[in-house]
């Protein structure tokens, strides 16, 4: 029997809450990468290029991965996969702490594996647990297991810095001690005697089931477009604002507070997106709040003063907007395979944005950050134009029980 739940009482569903906390543990662990590699500069002697590159390749490697692990999560299931995960960064995250030379460099670069192999499994079980409980609500589970994982990137490196400042490097000990447990709370809530059956039960007068749609791959390829060009804009705001108002004379902790702002609202503006696509429509909520975007990016680099906080907070809240929207639609659109939809998704938009973020450095070294800054606004019309191919979106559940979205 299937009980609908507001969104918040999802967190009595304990896969649920298991997925949810090892995301924020995940992102924990990659909030930690810029503050471990400026550690290590001094005694490694690593240059700002060596750096970049390093954190390049830490992206990369959990960005491909993930297809990968998606593949196996919908051939072998999940559990594992996600559990595995976050034990696995626990292990050579703490090994990065006391690991002397450049084996840090190393088992960071093989932490990053963790990230890949949670993030399809436990994408794809929140966005279950909102069809199962929630009345189809996918987008809407999706969006608060995300919000986790913005909570865990927000406050990671803050947690990093102060535990490093104290303890150095082997503070990452600490971290990793309080992950294990969260590992094993996931495999033990995605035991197979816990999991919730994955459809509603069907009336047997109803007559056989409807064999599932066949794959929209059109479909899938726009959602990754316009996937792609949102992380670009955001990746962008994140590495080039600091630069940015650094220039112009502001302190760390401000224009730290300027892009935490524009973080926070990236995740409050996932949940407040996907609670509109449950009402409002998928296609629309998402051209909508890509246009709307294209406003704040374009004033955010000229603001001055108290200004450039809400416009921080609006550009990030509806360049959030669409994720978890565009993430449940890959799933929808390849049915049988949301673990690997989401993975293929999740890698394109993290590969998609580290490349972008290169292409505006290249850019900004001959324009300057402010134009760069700018140019998101042409990203967000490019997404929301993008759009418009979203309308072959077919209908993946009853009309009666879950809405189509357009």
């Amino acid at each position: 029997m299937r009980v609908d739940l507001k969104p918040l009482q999802l967190l009595r569903q304990p896969v649920f809450l298991a997925v949810a906390l090892s995301h924020f543990a995940v992102d924990v662990f990659n909030g930690q990468t810029g503050i471990l590699l400026a550690v290590l500069s001094l005694p490694l002697g690593l240059t700002n290029a060596t750096i970049g590159l390093i954190a390049m390749i830490y992206t990369v490697v959990g960005s491909l991965s993930q297809p990968l692990f998606g593949w196996l999560t919908d051939r072998h299931g999940g559990r594992w996969a996600a559990a595995g995960g976050v034990i696995w960064m626990a292990a050579f995250f703490a090994l990065a702490g006391v690991s002397p030379g450049y084996w840090p460099i190393l088992c960071l670069i093989m932490g990053a594996l963790g990230s890949g192999a949670f993030h399809p499994p436990g994408t794809m079980k929140a966005a279950q647990v909102g069809r199962v409980h929630m009345g189809g609500q996918m987008a809407t589970a999706a969006s608060i297991f995300f919000l986790f994982g913005q909570g865990g990137l927000s406050l990671g490196p803050a947690i990093g810095g102060v535990l490093m400042d104290y303890t150095g490097r082997p503070g990452l000990l600490l971290l990793a001690a309080l992950a294990v447990p969260v590992g094993l709370f996931t495999a033990w809530a995605m035991r197979p005697s816990a999991q919730t059956t994955e459809k509603p039960g069907r009336d047997p007068s109803a007559g056989p089931a409807a064999p599932p749609p066949p794959a929209d791959f059109a479909l899938f390829g726009v959602v990754m477009l316009v996937a792609g060009l949102r992380t670009w804009a955001q990746n962008a705001v994140t590495t080039f604002a600091p630069k940015y108002f650094h220039d112009l004379g502001l302190a760390a902790r401000t224009y730290g507070v300027i892009v935490a702002l524009f973080m926070g609202g990236s995740a409050i503006g996932g949940v407040i997106g996907a609670l509109l696509s449950e009402r409002w429509g998928r296609r629309k909520t998402i051209m909508s709040a890509c246009a709307l975007s294209a406003l704040p990016f374009f004033f955010f680099p000229l603001a001055s003063g108290a200004w450039v906080y809400p416009l921080a907070v609006l550009a990030g809240l509806l360049n959030g907007a669409p994720h978890s929207i565009l993430i449940t639609m890959g799933q929808r659109s390849l049915p049988g395979r949301a673990a690997l939809a989401s993975g293929v998704v999740l890698g394109f938009m993290f590969t998609a944005g580290t490349l972008g973020v290169y292409a505006s450095g290249l850019a900004a070294d001959q324009f300057g950050l402010a134009r760069v800054l700018q140019a998101n606004a042409v990203l967000g019309l490019s997404a929301a134009l993008t759009g418009f191919a979203l309308r072959s979106e077919r209908t993946r559940q009853q009309p009666a029980k879950v809405p189509a979205g357009d």
